[in-house]
């Protein structure tokens, strides 16, 4: 056993979570709102030409605000003590939450998977510790179909190496997933894991400042879950395919979704319910049923979302990759009227991922 500790300079403005109701964008529609029935082809040919310079003026102008938006820069010197789960001898724990419980700031608990699976709902509410899996094919942690099978109330947590399996199914008020971030906790790392057959396979509900990369999700209601209160995450190089869902944003703002495979969403591959500010750039988006839809708020029409640059397999191999969405009038008879975004610049060919 070695002693040290992390060290961690960042300055982090937590973001109060009571401007947006949670059940405000369940259901995908609101409430007793039906969309407004137009001439499909006549709308959308009015909509482009009317949203033509709008576009480009506000891609351009929000274009450099993204780069600056998701960096995050850590300084970080650890070598704390190594706890072990699922081993023998000293520092040994039976559970990961046995260990989760005695880990202090700094700590590392490494996970064997000869004992796999482990059957817990763990709650980690200590900041500073790594989890770490022998291999996430075979270190196995599942929920028995309750609850979350991990859920992170602090900041600073590594999670890399396991397969998260069996969550509850809950959507509302809780949420269930195979990891769930939850506020007031910042600046987690999740990679290299496997989420499969849960709820959600990560929800981000609040949470800033994370990364998620390099991770396989599939066969889940929805793959990846970010909800109001949620920005400036980075999710990269994931393989998200055979999900409900594979990307479902309600009310985030500025997040950053990069080099990922989204394929094979039964319902839609990414969906964007009053959100605002995202960078979807350099994603696979390949088989989906419906490869993106958006609701819109009217009072946001210039907040928009940006799409740079991703691959679509049905794209037709020139001009823009125009998606259609919907738009909520809010002051002008509260409907949903037909609405478009583009991808102006459409690769050609498929992005390789790490996953």
């Amino acid at each position: 056993m070695s002693n040290s500790h992390i060290t961690i300079r960042m300055q982090k403005n937590k973001m109060p979570y009571d401007f947006i109701s949670k059940d405000i964008y369940h259901g995908h529609h609101l409430q007793n709102q039906e969309p407004l029935k137009m001439n499909g082809k006549v709308t959308y040919t009015i909509v482009i030409i009317s949203l033509f310079f709008g576009l480009i003026i506000t891609s351009i102008s929000h274009a450099s605000e993204f780069g600056k938006s998701s960096t995050h820069i850590l300084q970080i010197d650890y070598t704390g003590n190594i706890l072990y789960v699922g081993g023998n001898g000293p520092y040994n724990y039976s559970k990961i939450q046995e260990a989760v419980d005695n880990a202090s700031a700094g700590d590392t608990i490494f996970v064997y998977s000869k004992t796999s699976p482990y059957y817990e709902n763990i709650i980690i509410e200590k900041e500073d510790i790594q989890l770490v899996g022998e291999n996430k094919y075979t270190t196995i942690i599942d929920g028995n179909g309750i609850n979350d099978v991990m859920q992170i109330k602090s900041d600073y947590v590594t999670v890399n190496g396991f397969t998260f399996q069996h969550s509850g199914l809950i959507e509302v008020p809780k949420y269930n997933a195979g990891v769930h971030v939850i506020y007031p906790s910042d600046y987690n790392t999740i990679t290299d894991n496997i989420f499969i057959g849960d709820g959600n396979g990560i929800c981000l509900e609040a949470s800033n400042n994370n990364t998620v990369s390099n991770n396989i999700i599939s066969n889940n209601m929805k793959g990846v879950l970010i909800l109001a209160g949620s920005s400036h995450n980075i999710i990269s190089e994931n393989n998200v395919g055979n999900n409900g869902y594979g990307f479902f944003f309600g009310a985030a703002i500025d997040n950053t979704i990069i080099e990922n495979n989204i394929k094979n969403s039964s319902e839609c591959g990414l969906y964007l319910y009053f959100s605002r500010f995202q960078m979807i750039r350099r994603n696979n988006f390949i088989n989906n049923t419906r490869h993106v839809y958006f609701i819109e708020r009217f009072r946001f029409a210039f907040e928009r979302n940006y799409f740079i640059r991703n691959y679509w397999d049905n794209w037709i191999g020139i001009g823009p990759k125009i998606l259609k969405g919907e738009m909520f009038t809010e002051w002008v008879g509260q409907k949903l009227i037909p609405w478009i975004n583009c991808d102006w610049t459409p690769a050609y060919k498929t992005f390789t991922t790490l996953v």
